[in-house]
């Protein structure tokens, strides 16, 4: 049999000595920490874009302490000249390398203190990086401050051009008949945009409403100036600028801190609006205008850049400056470059850290770490800021793996008319893609330019192209962009294909992803991120959909960051895992998990994921202070603690178009008592010994469990913590959502062992359609859809899984098979059979 070895990428990091040769033993604290504990590239890494960025743990007490670089083919770095200081713990290198090994220290000087070196570094550049080349910070600062306001979306001498384009769109035309019909409007007053009693809250979920009660307060008080700024860059009617001063002024005379201007979302819009107010009209204002108005920038900048210099840089997401603050603060920079002197450390610091770190959360798969829904409030950022960098530096900055790879992971884990992944804060709420997507997808379609994006826009938008208007996150990206939204022609996805986002953490599996109502959908993830930002401690968990409904899956209720059953349901115990003695995983970045092996043809797909650091104490000190915030004890009872896992491993194969196998290599430091979970939105009803049934409506499904011990089954509707709507959230009709009760099925080992195995094995049938019989024989092979499924399940012998089927198909993990020991064989008919041995995602190396 001729075979592809799929080599493990080992590094430095990882241990050598792993339970079975085709293991990689991963035993990292956490691979992505909050805050950076160590360079990157280091110990002679080969990296993967020329030129690199270079990126260190801050140093220091002092927030006025200052770096330098230095790096050299030579590692003695004689007659290397370091870079000038800076305040920021990112370096990113501007022009390509040659290739060859380089060698590379930072310097960290504090006030009073003598300049101390760090270890050298080393890494390497062959011919196999992907060049991309961008002007210098330094560079780009003269270029942008020798333009003449305005300058930010539209230069002075584009206008013209910009004009001309501009009066064959029905969305420039209505924003501009829109302008004319606000103008002399009133100023926007100081009001909670959603209003809420706060009576009998706690002090700290008081103040959580307040900041809701206000949300985009800023956004609100700001757009007239917003609108009347594009309004004249669009007609150059000087009315639209007086009136965009005048709601500038009313802007900048509002307090830097009070409820509804301290919270940063607000204080950032805020920033934003004046600065787009000031690069359009500061020639209408007078000097002491122009004063009032740089000044509410500054404080407000000011406050912002103090925040983020050696944090936001070394930190592993922060959630809100990633999402808004920091594009806001970036196109401020822009806008006021050269006349306020404070500028120039913003858009250099903006500059380099965008270059240095983006993409914060993902790798060059397309992937995103924090699931559908709060991917969406990152959207905005990642077509606006690209766009603007573009226009000033005249280079593509959508030029990315990452970007080229985004339209199929938009695709595969959110399909039209279809519940996404059921992943992250808020995944409930995500049954359909939004308006936003649609414009999102939109404007990858035109920049890239990229046939799967362009389709799934096209879907989208239905057969109204006016119903593209309606994703107004992106209005003004299609009133500035000159790219038409003909530019590529769509292609749509092929039934039964799957795809595998590692660097992000993700596997997801559809027999149709062009078509919803007939599609078999199955997410699995565990995110190398660990549980961090809006991302949950679910690894190694999955989710089932069958017509665009869960039918197996998370659940629970998103109202806040952090309260009762956020932190003892939602991020957790909520997904389809694994509890060791009743404990659920880790909250926070050591809690992790990584996607190790994956395959996929017509037949079926198989990933292989690893949760065995997913287990943990929570010792990040945010999820600390929101456990005390909250109220929640750190206890057994409240299913929080470190129950001991060394080992979770989980097969999970796809045999399309209506069987799932999951196989589960258990082991803790201790005997515990190990609960297998199973989540749905729906009833679910026992369906015979170790078995439960639901249906959505659309589909049924059953799942039949197996393992070598009696099992406990608790199966309930109540949630372990009580999901209340205390902040009144409202759904798509405006009410305030009732949280129902969903079910949850727990089978419990009423013996604890070091060691356990389970197989369950889902059979998903659609209405109308005859059930497929499952047989189990006394050997404990079970056969069901022409395929047999053996799995050892006795943990005094190692394991195995077996699935084949007549055609010969088969996914043979650690059988006489394997040549590498642990390794899973995958045959295809007529197609070369592949090992697979475990390789490390990209995004962690």
């Amino acid at each position: 049999m001729k075979r592809i070895l799929f080599a493990a990428a080992l590094f430095a990091a990882l241990d050598a000595a792993a339970q079975l040769p085709a293991e990689i033993r991963i035993d990292k604290r956490s691979l992505r920490p909050r805050y950076r504990e160590w360079a990157q590239p280091a110990g002679g890494t080969a990296v993967t874009q020329n030129p690199p960025a270079l990126l260190w743990p801050a140093a220091g007490d002092s927030k006025r302490a200052v770096y330098r670089v230095r790096l050299s083919q030579d590692s003695t770095f004689a007659g290397v000249t370091p870079s000038e200081p800076f305040e920021w713990a990112a370096y990113a290198c501007h022009e390509p390398l040659a290739e060859g090994r380089w060698y590379w220290q930072w310097s960290v000087t504090e006030p009073g203190g003598a300049e101390r070196w760090s270890a050298v570094n080393a890494f390497t550049v062959d011919a196999s990086c992907r060049r991309f080349a961008t002007p210098t910070g330094e560079e780009l600062v003269r270029r942008v401050t020798a333009m003449p306001h305005h300058r930010l979306y539209v230069s002075r001498d584009g206008a013209d051009a910009f004009r001309t384009r501009a009066q064959r769109n029905p969305e420039a035309q209505e924003l501009v008949r829109k302008a004319r019909r606000n103008l002399n409007m009133d100023l926007v007053p100081v009001a909670p945009t959603r209003p809420r009693d706060t009576t009998g809250m706690t002090p700290f979920q008081k103040k959580s409403l307040i900041n809701f009660m206000y949300h985009k307060f800023g956004e609100v008080v700001t757009q007239p100036v917003v609108d009347f700024s594009m309004a004249y860059l669009l007609t150059g009617e000087e009315p639209f600028r007086d009136e965009a001063v005048r709601h500038a002024l009313h802007a900048a005379s509002l307090p830097v801190d009070s409820d509804a201007t301290s919270e940063d979302f607000n204080r950032s819009a805020i920033m934003y609006g004046l600065a787009v107010g000031y690069d359009t009209a500061c020639d209408r204002m007078t000097p002491a205008e122009r004063a009032a108005v740089l000044e509410a920038i500054r404080v407000r900048g000011e406050h912002f850049y103090k925040h983020y210099v050696k944090d936001f840089e070394t930190h592993s997401m922060d959630n809100h400056v990633w999402q808004h603050t920091f594009r806001n603060f970036l196109f401020t920079s822009v806008a006021t470059l050269g006349d306020l002197p404070e500028a120039e450390k913003w858009f250099r610091y903006c500059y380099e850290i965008w270059c240095a770190r983006f993409p914060i959360l993902g790798g060059d798969d397309g992937g995103w770490h924090d699931g559908s829904s709060y991917m969406q409030a990152n959207l905005v950022t990642f077509v606006y800021v690209p766009f603007v960098l573009s226009r000033l530096t005249g280079t593509d900055f959508f030029d990315l793996p990452w970007y080229r790879n985004l339209p199929s992971f938009l695709v595969y884990s959110f399909p039209k008319g279809s519940y996404a992944t059921g992943f992250g804060d808020d995944y409930e709420k995500m049954t359909s893609p939004s308006q936003l997507y649609m414009g999102f997808a939109d404007a990858l379609a035109r920049e890239l330019p990229s046939p799967e994006a362009r389709w799934y826009a096209d879907q989208l938008i239905g057969s109204d192209p006016t119903n593209l208007y309606r994703s107004k996150g992106f209005s003004l990206y299609r009133i500035l962009t000159d790219k038409p939204a003909d530019r590529v022609a769509p292609k749509a996805p092929a039934r039964n294909t799957s795809r595998f986002y590692p660097d992000a953490g993700f596997s997801l599996m559809h027999t149709d992803p062009a078509d919803a109502s007939d599609d078999l959908m199955a997410a699995f993830f565990a995110l190398p991120f660990g549980s961090t930002g809006h991302a949950h401690a679910a690894h190694n968990g999955f989710t089932i959909n069958y017509g665009g409904r869960q039918l197996f899956g998370g659940t629970g209720y998103y109202s806040n960051f952090n309260d009762k059953h956020t932190l003892m349901h939602y991020r957790s115990r909520g997904h389809n895992t694994i509890l060791a003695d009743g404990l659920a995983q880790a909250i926070g970045e050591n809690g992790y998990g990584w996607l190790a092996r994956f395959a996929d043809n017509e037949a079926l797909t198989y990933t292989l994921g690893d949760a065995s650091h997913a287990y943990d104490s929570i010792r990040t000190p945010f999820w600390i202070d929101r456990m005390e915030k909250s109220e929640v004890a750190y206890t057994p009872e409240n299913g929080l603690g470190d129950p001991g896992v060394t080992r979770f491993r989980r097969h999970f194969l796809f045999l399309k178009p209506d069987v799932i196998v999951v196989y589960d290599e258990l082991e803790a430091c201790k005997p515990v008592a190990w609960t297998w979970l199973l989540h749905s939105h729906n009833r679910m009803t026992p369906a015979g010994r170790n078995a439960v049934a639901a249906s959505n409506g659309l589909a049924d499904g059953r799942m039949d469990l197996f393992t070598s011990s009696d099992l406990e089954l608790n199966l309930t509707d109540r949630f372990f913590s009580p999901a209340i709507n205390w902040k009144k959230r409202t759904g798509p009709d405006g009410r305030v959502q009732e949280y129902v009760n969903q079910w949850h099925a727990e089978f419990t080992t009423p013996a604890k062992s070091r060691a356990q195995r389970f197989l369950a094995v889902f059979r998903i049938t659609p209405d109308g359609r005859k059930p497929l019989a499952l047989k189990r024989d006394a050997k404990g092979r079970v056969t069901v859809g022409g395929w047999t499924v053996s799995a050892e399940l006795d943990v005094s012998k190692p394991a195995s899984l077996s699935v084949t089927d007549r055609r010969g198909n088969a996914v043979l993990y650690n059988t006489p098979a394997s040549e590498t020991g642990g390794s899973t064989v995958v045959r295809r008919k007529g197609e070369p059979a592949h090992e697979l041995v475990d390789t490390v995602p990209a995004s962690v190396r």
